[in-house]
């Protein structure tokens, strides 16, 4: 028979081998449309034959297109020079708050607690996703700029990090998880359309929560940032502090597992897109977990009336 510690790292692998599993298809899926896209043949190189038969100095265009991007570079990099905003205060006393709040729920068969970093195990599909185990860390990094007018098929992937956590219930019950995640960093875009580009600057970052015992109750995600444009410029800090819960049945002593994933899509189509976010220079930019409020409703035990001697 398996002990418990085999069978809890055996879960685990488990868990990690579906992930993998889902990257690589996910990746084949990616590049399967890719070559079909490839296939048609049209690119840069095409596009700019096409405007010469119709009489464009395609040489002229392109001079412009370099002086451009020589000022639209120096812009964005201006832009993303952006600070951490002065913290605000009471972040500490916050959370203090939070668990004083919890243990004073007075339910009948009732737990309230609160589990902290260090997680249990961290893992992603890139070596970007900076883990911090002990905090309780996403440290992630993306910069990018398109290249060319963007008439070429592009591959565009999403990147995955995940932070694993878990609870022993006492006793069988509704169980409701509520993490807390701190988002702290900077995002920049910069895009700037023409006639003859096809330019897109694209950052969107999830936050997404799952829990198991048994089975996979369901995935929750929350979008943090959503940015999507042809023409832009602009910078600025996230300052998001996301609560989201879910509820689960669960048996006794049966561990169960909290499953946080920050998924990060990144697209920069064209030399006239550039696309950054940082969370993770300094001590100011980072992605926590800062606690995760659990609460257990259940029977723990029965007081069963003593029986009158006969």
């Amino acid at each position: 028979m398996q002990n418990p510690v085999d069978r809890f790292k055996a879960q685990l692998q488990a868990f990690r081998e579906d992930d993998v599993a889902h990257w690589k298809y996910e990746e084949n899926e990616v590049q399967r449309q890719l070559r079909i896209l490839k296939e048609t043949g049209y690119n840069d190189a095409s596009f700019k034959e096409e405007l010469k038969r119709a009489g464009i100095n395609v040489s002229a265009v392109e001079q412009d297109s370099q002086k451009e991007l020589e000022s639209q570079k120096r812009v964005f990099e201006g832009l993303r020079k952006i600070e951490a905003p002065p913290p605000r205060r009471g972040r500490k006393t916050r959370i203090l708050l939070q668990e004083i709040a919890a243990r004073n729920v007075l339910l009948p068969n009732t737990i309230n607690t609160s589990i902290y970093p260090p997680a249990y195990e961290g893992w992603g599909n890139t070596e970007d996703c900076g883990f911090n185990l002990a905090l309780g860390e996403f440290n992630i990094k993306r910069d990018e700029t398109g290249d060319g007018w963007g008439l070429q098929a592009v591959a565009y992937g999403t990147q995955y990090c995940t932070l694993w956590f878990y609870y022993f219930p006492p006793f069988a019950g509704e169980l409701t998880v509520e993490p807390h995640v701190d988002f702290q960093g900077d995002v920049t875009l910069s895009a700037h359309d023409h006639w003859y580009t096809s330019t897109w600057a694209k950052l969107v970052l999830k936050l997404h929560f799952d829990l198991y015992q048994h089975y996979w109750d369901g995935e929750a995600a929350a979008t943090i940032i959503d940015e999507q444009h042809q023409n832009v410029n602009k910078a600025y800090w996230v300052d998001d502090h996301r609560v989201t819960s879910k509820s689960l049945s669960v048996s006794a002593h049966d561990i169960v597992w909290i499953k946080l994933t920050t998924s990060l899509y990144v697209v920069a189509h064209s030399s006239h897109a550039h696309v950054a976010c940082d969370f993770r220079t300094g001590s100011s930019r980072r992605i926590r977990v800062e606690n995760i409020q659990i609460q257990l409703q259940g029977a723990p035990f029965q007081i069963f009336p003593a029986t009158a001697a006969q």
